[in-house]
């Protein structure tokens, strides 16, 4: 006979599938900074056609990169450079040994981009390691945290009404995440769900100034405003206010 799963046990699983879905954010970001340093080389974008173009695209190439957050398997875009003699030049990324060696650093800043949000001269500091000043122009590093916010301001206001679970979790955790050159623990408030197929997804984060009952019922109220469907059992640890818990069960 199993054991019954213990409530230690049940957190220790749920934090394990936020930190799958931060990596693959991790991921994505640097695939988009890599892509926009080629861009920034060539003087264009992907299928821009300009006269100043310094080279051409070659494909790209699989890398896997051993992170804090573990394995990463990312697309190196390639390119040629022309040169003053009228040849070409490979293309060499100089952001991308800058994360192999720097990873816990560039982690921390791509988390405090995603969660904590704010303007763009904000967020410009806080991605500096992976950025740096003399790998991108400001334009470039601009377009970069436009992209960023843009993506998470997307998956975090899209519509829930197409999503349905058989049960939600509710947790809350803390990160410690590179805000201002100071690296600072913020509390994030979570949420799984569970189909009835067993595949798991996160529903919503959102970085609070503390878990307190006001920001977990404004929480499960905001899922609740994007169309969330009630599930038919929710999970939520004796820190969270029961209220909240009520609120996505009706």
């Amino acid at each position: 006979m199993a054991k019954p799963t213990t409530v230690e046990s049940e957190v220790a699983r749920f934090r394990r599938d936020i930190d799958q879905v931060l990596r693959e954010r991790i991921r994505e970001t640097i695939q988009v900074v890599l892509e926009e340093e080629l861009s920034d080389a060539l003087g264009c974008h992907r299928h821009d056609r300009t006269s100043t173009r310094a080279g051409y695209r070659n494909g790209s190439i699989e890398r896997r990169i051993t992170t804090e957050t573990g394995n990463q398997r990312l697309r190196i875009p390639r390119g040629r450079l022309d040169r003053n003699d009228g040849t070409t030049e490979e293309f060499r990324s100089e952001i991308l040994p800058r994360y192999a060696r720097r990873t816990r650093r560039v982690d921390d800043a791509i988390l405090g981009v995603y969660l904590a949000g704010g303007n763009t001269r904000r967020i410009r500091k806080a991605m500096a390691p992976l950025l740096g000043e003399e790998n991108l122009s400001k334009s470039a590093i601009s377009r970069v945290v436009s992209r960023l916010k843009a993506l998470f301001t997307e998956w975090n206001s899209r519509a829930l009404s197409n999503e349905s679970y058989a049960v939600v979790m509710l947790d809350g955790f803390h990160l410690k995440v590179r805000l201002a050159r100071r690296v600072v623990s913020v509390p994030v408030l979570a949420a799984l769900g569970i189909a009835e197929d067993g595949a798991k997804r996160v529903i919503a984060l959102q970085l609070v100034t503390s878990e307190t009952g006001a920001s977990w019922s404004g929480f499960v109220e905001g899922m609740l405003d994007r169309g969330l469907n009630p599930p038919r059992l929710g999970s939520v640890p004796k820190s969270v206010e029961k209220r909240s818990l009520h609120l996505l069960l009706v």
